[in-house]
């Protein structure tokens, strides 16, 4: 054989050359619609900030057209995010409740934009800043492993890991066509890049689906059953702002657990977030 001409494949470099190419092209497909689907309006976010502009300006004079604005700018913003959710629409949204003084919407929007960007220290901030006005602190439930691992690797984008990951793949690809076996420790080191940074792509899609909230949006009583006949598992209501997980759903009432593990349930319309009757 010629010194130039590159050896043979052996079949497992063949098979990791197949996988890597599936994997590559259904993660183009995804990243092609992603982006697709990640149009909003700029006519709809400049009226969400002329909006919570307005709220800023009338919040010391008139307080009642002030809240007027900062909820038409939730709602304008609301739009924007059926179209193409993202941590900075959530993040906009909850400061927008906040102002209009929807603490509990707030909240649960504060913690769905931290889902989506769990190392963005303003939303960390500013979702301590709206639980120091929760009437009575309440547990809040511990972030479980996955939750703490995606903060670490949540410091680089979503998508430019995807990226990433894609080129590593692609760039083992052509070393391995171009050089034999001669690249193949290159090809294996870059494949073992591309699969890590996928893995955290998909933990974080993992970590999303898991994720569910609801917060207390008016003051309420945590009840042994679903009805207003059951006796209160707490002395006190829970206060707005409260978070808990929903566990089962049923008409009109949702069992959820506290940050403590007190489990109890709750009128629905009591609520906002996942699973709850008026969303989030």
């Amino acid at each position: 054989m010629n010194a130039t001409q590159n050896p043979t494949l052996p079949r497992a470099a063949r098979l990791a050359l197949l996988a890597a190419s599936i994997v590559l092209a259904i993660g183009s497909i995804v990243v092609a619609i992603s982006t697709r689907g990640a149009q909003v309006e700029p006519a709809v976010l400049e009226q969400a900030e002329i909006a919570y502009a307005k709220g800023l300006e009338r919040a010391a004079l008139d307080p009642a057209s002030a809240r007027a604005a900062f909820l038409e700018s939730a709602s304008l913003i609301a739009s924007a995010i059926e179209r193409s959710d993202s941590a900075l629409l959530r993040y906009n949204r909850a400061n927008a409740l906040l102002q209009a003084g929807e603490l509990g919407a707030a909240i649960a929007e504060y913690r769905k934009a931290g889902s989506l960007a769990p190392s963005d220290e303003r939303i960390a901030a500013n979702l301590a800043e709206a639980r120091s006005k929760v009437a009575r602190s309440m547990p809040v439930a511990k972030p479980g492993l996955l939750a703490r691992a995606g903060s670490t690797w949540g410091v680089v984008d979503e998508r430019i890991r995807w990226i990433a990951a894609l080129a590593a793949l692609w760039t083992g690809v052509i070393l391995l066509l171009l050089l034999g076996a001669r690249a193949r420790g290159a090809s294996i080191a870059l494949f073992f890049i591309g699969c890590v940074l996928s893995a955290t792509v998909i933990a974080d899609g993992i970590r999303r689906s898991e994720f569910r909230i609801a917060v207390v949006q008016r003051e309420t009583v945590l009840r042994k059953g679903n009805g207003d006949g059951f006796e209160p598992v707490l002395a006190s209501p829970l206060p707005v702002g409260t978070e808990c997980v929903p566990r089962e759903t049923r008409p009109g009432w949702i069992e959820v657990e506290l940050g403590d593990g007190t489990r109890g349930w709750i009128a629905d319309s009591a609520l906002v977030g996942d699973a709850t009757a008026s969303g989030v």
